[in-house]
């Protein structure tokens, strides 16, 4: 099976970057997070790129004063974990120019918050083009829930969410650009993927690994999205031919409604 990690490394439909940034990592055992009083929070003004990896070294304060004074800042990379209502209104308080804002959700051993719609609504506010990019490894479906926010506008669904979560995407997440589905154990996800297309009217990337869609369903996605949907990726062992379409029937008509020439991805059987 193909990895999620291939699928969505090759896939982001976010503009390469432009400038040269000046990146900081903060990982467990790099020298930054050893120093990170003494050397990193000294002068944060040339910092435009700022990953976090380690959050137990990273204090909320500290991650606070990163936005307030590190107004060069265009990408913060951090955990859901780390995620407050405070952060965000500071973040929308402060003289910060975030471009992307990306986000790892995976499983931890105390709930996850729950992101109140009125402090995403004040980053969006402040932030009306920011790229929020979710990237989420949670199994569990009410863990899923809580991270799907109304600003999101790039989703990678790692691990098999259920057709519950995937249903969800396009009541929760309006922006949405981009979508990867890495895989689906509820069946036939036709209604769900249909759902998005009507839900998300700016999608325009969508990535489906080990799901199971009808022809007949993929023909009707493609004929509601049309030519704004520039990146359509789907296993060919995923579709299912029914009464009204094979695979040829499909891709055919597929390709009519993009405007161009389409085919779905070979699987090798091995």
């Amino acid at each position: 099976m193909l990895e999620y990690e291939k699928i969505s490394e090759t896939f982001s439909t976010l503009p390469p970057d432009k400038l040269d940034f000046e990146s900081l990592v903060i990982e467990d055992n790099s020298v930054e997070s050893h120093c990170w009083r003494a050397e990193v929070l000294k002068d944060l003004r040339k910092f435009q790129r700022l990953r976090i990896e380690d959050s137990s070294r990273t204090s909320a304060d500290d991650l606070a004063r990163i936005i307030k004074d590190g107004y060069c800042l265009r990408e913060l990379s951090l955990s859901y974990s780390q995620l407050t209502e405070d952060l965000l209104r500071v973040i929308a308080r402060e003289n910060v120019s975030l471009q992307t804002m990306r986000v790892e959700a995976h499983t931890d051993t105390k709930p996850l918050v729950k992101i109140s719609d009125s402090a995403w609504a004040t980053l969006q506010t402040h932030s009306p083009n920011l790229n929020l990019v979710i990237t989420c490894y949670l199994e569990d479906d009410e863990d899923c829930e809580v991270v799907l926010a109304p600003p999101v506008t790039h989703l990678y669904l790692g691990g098999s969410p259920s057709s519950r979560i995937i249903r969800r995407v396009s009541e929760s997440c309006p922006r949405l650009v981009e979508l990867v589905i890495n895989s689906c154990s509820s069946g036939i996800i036709d209604k769900e993927l249909l759902m998005t297309a009507r839900g998300c009217p700016e999608l325009s990337a969508i990535g489906l690994g080990d799901c199971e869609v009808t022809c007949s369903a993929l023909v009707q996605f493609a004929k509601i999205c049309k030519q704004r949907l520039q990146i359509l990726y789907v296993w060919e062992t995923s579709l299912i031919e029914d009464e009204n379409f094979d695979i040829a029937d499909a891709v055919s008509n597929v390709s009519s409604s993009l405007g161009r020439s389409w085919t779905p991805e070979y699987v090798p059987p091995w």
